[in-house]
């Protein structure tokens, strides 16, 4: 009885269709993003090594004009996870992007593994920096991508957006939700101004154990973190100037612990076959502490090829400390490359 049935259900496959048996492919699927950013660090004293950096791929799959989803794998040092939550990044290869996404004429909806997108240098993809990440950044004091939801809209040159989020590039162990939001006004691509805004609050559950650096917080109390910060971009022809300045605080026991404060200025030259680059970065990590502010002076030169998708970097870094002066002076030599040529590079 078993071989007829067997057999009867055989002879129906067969006699199906070609066509039926395979699985109809909606949308388009692109990679949207490539990169391959390997780098040489020589450090004080006599100390050198070779990265792959910011190296990543990123692939989206567009099912219509309305619906979209991306993913993009990379290093997980790409999610910045906040210093609150971890003492040292996660530096694997593994998924650092990963939302579907909802456009019209009323806004844009993200949800999944989001870039959080805070100020104008959170706002930019590794492909697009002209430097490293400034120190709010490698300090991991602001987050670039997380597990959330964000909302958008812009209208007019005016843009704001909304999101929240995990807080802790991951999973979520003390169950709090961290919140980012941004307003501005851009000027056809030549003046950009702007406010961020930055608040989540943290638990022992999250953050015992862990050595925290910033504003005196104490990791077995929960702590509630705020943050703020102003901007502004100027691109009136070959000349790029970057102005960010962001200032936070902390709250435990129903008082300010501490506060925090950080900022950069980048001048740019930037012409088709080369650029000149000047940076000027500072970071108070507590003010309840003496002789802990760090600085970091910049000069680079960039050259590129005739598309652009073959940057060369050399870039120096005078690093100043408070108090003690340790030799850790830097020389960083990128090579950038890229198929993509459509997105302008800042």
């Amino acid at each position: 009885m078993n071989m007829r049935w067997i057999s009867i259900f055989s002879g129906l496959m067969l006699s199906l269709p070609a066509s039926a048996a395979i699985t109809e492919r909606l949308g388009e699927v692109e990679v949207t993003d490539l990169l391959l950013k390997p780098y040489f660090l020589l450090s004080e004293p006599q100390e050198g090594e070779f990265k792959l950096g910011d190296t990543s791929v990123q692939m989206t799959w567009f099912m219509d004009k309305n619906f979209q989803s991306t993913f993009r794998i990379g290093p997980k040092t790409l999610r910045n996870t906040m210093v609150h939550f971890v003492d040292e990044a996660d530096d694997s290869i593994g998924i650092v992007e990963g939302y579907g996404q909802f456009s019209s004429v009323y806004g844009q909806i993200r949800y999944g593994l989001i870039p959080v997108q805070y100020g104008v240098e959170g706002d930019w993809q590794e492909r697009e920096l002209f430097f490293p990440r400034s120190l709010l950044f490698k300090s991991r004091i602001l987050p670039l991508r997380d597990i959330g939801a964000m909302y958008s809209v812009q209208h007019n040159g005016y843009f704001s957006s909304f999101s929240v989020f995990n807080g802790e590039g991951d999973s979520n162990p003390d169950g709090r939700m961290w919140y980012a939001a941004k307003w501005g006004w851009n000027q056809e691509d030549r003046l950009k101004i702007g406010v961020s805004g930055l608040t989540g609050t943290s638990k022992p559950e999250s953050t015992t154990g862990l050595n925290d650096p910033i504003a005196s917080v104490n990791v077995e109390n929960e702590a509630l973190w705020r943050m703020g910060t102003i901007y502004a971009l100027w691109t009136p022809s070959q000349w790029k100037t970057l102005l960010e300045f962001t200032m936070g605080e902390l709250v435990q026991d129903d008082k300010v612990q501490g506060k925090f404060s950080g900022g950069h200025f980048d001048i740019m030259y930037d012409t088709p076959s080369w650029s000149g680059l000047l940076r000027y970065d500072y970071l108070e990590p507590d003010t309840n502490t003496d002789l802990d502010i760090i600085k970091e002076v910049s000069v680079g030169v960039i050259f590129k090829n005739a598309k652009q998708t073959s940057w060369i970097k050399l870039i120096g870094t005078k690093r100043i400390e408070e108090g003690r002066q340790r030799p850790d002076d830097q020389l960083r030599l990128v090579w950038q490359l890229t198929p993509l040529v459509d997105t302008p590079v800042r």
